[in-house]
């Protein structure tokens, strides 16, 4: 009887032992239920019913990265290109990835197969090359509607590579040759252009100049003219002849003076000043 007891405990022990289950932190257990879905069990210490739950299956949730391929298409302008992505994900919903999806991995790989060249069929070759950010982020946009069916979050896409064909990578060297001449020969003709304005705006900072000193020439001799005017207007013009005399006796003086000399030309109110000097002169004499 105590044989038959002591197994009957250790059955009961090691029915209760079946019904423990310590969940790790890296995984989810799907529990079944008489062969269907029941629930999921979350990292920690959880109960479950022997023989009618089973722990069908263990699903990793750390993140994972699909193997790296490369995808064959053709961009907006007809060029044949390899584009090679880097994808993570991890799975958000275990029940999902295990009973809506067979193989994850493959049917992401696909997805993304037909979402990628979609995505840079609408791009030409330059966009490829120049806007990878926003195409990864457009291709991840797309494939994050699809995965959510599944229970998996994409953590991170990115294109770590485009390959073109050796024909096309000769094109696009001599594309870039030109544009670099192109971009000399625009730089060269601004230079110049720089250079030529600069020497136009120096000529009329000259010209400029050159009229602000004629202008103010101008006005001096319009002040002298005014001051003469004013001078003759108040009875000075005696003393204006006076000065007038003077400056034609000492001019008279100096063509004297030459030796190659041969006529003097004088004036007719020279000689009509002189001559009334002479009569004043004898006068008095």
């Amino acid at each position: 009887m105590e044989i038959v007891g002591l197994s009957i405990l250790a059955a009961i022990v090691i029915f209760l032992m079946m019904g423990i289950k310590i969940v790790p932190q890296s995984q989810n257990y799907l529990v079944e239920r008489l062969g269907r879905y029941n629930r999921t069990l979350e990292a920690g210490l959880h109960i479950v019913i022997p023989i009618f739950e089973m722990v069908r299956h263990k699903v990793d949730i750390l993140e994972r990265q699909l193997p790296t391929k490369e995808i064959s298409t053709i961009t907006l302008d007809n060029v044949t290109i390899g584009v090679e992505l880097a994808i993570l994900y991890r799975i958000t919903e275990a029940s999902k990835s295990i009973y809506r999806i067979q193989n994850v991995d493959q049917a992401i790989q696909t997805t993304v197969t037909g979402v990628v060249r979609s995505v840079i069929g609408k791009t030409d070759l330059d966009g490829v090359q120049s806007n990878r950010r926003e195409l990864s982020e457009a291709i991840e946009q797309e494939l994050r509607a699809v995965t959510q069916e599944w229970g998996i979050v994409l953590s991170r896409v990115e294109i770590i590579d485009v390959q073109v064909d050796e024909e096309t990578k000769s094109a696009m060297q001599l594309q870039l040759n030109a544009e670099r001449t192109r971009r000399a020969i625009v730089r060269q003709a601004e230079g110049e252009k720089e250079s030529k304005q600069l020497q136009a705006d120096a000529e009329l900072y000259s010209a400029q100049k050159l009229a602000e000193a004629r202008k103010t020439l101008a006005e001096a001799d319009a002040y002298a003219v005014s001051v003469v005017a004013k001078a003759i207007s108040e009875g000075g013009e005696s003393a204006i002849n006076f000065e007038v005399k003077k400056i034609q006796a000492e001019a008279i003086k100096v063509l004297g003076s030459q030796n190659n000399t041969k006529l003097v030309l004088l004036p007719s109110d020279l000689l009509e000043s002189l001559s009334s000097v002479t009569s004043r002169i004898v006068g008095k004499l």
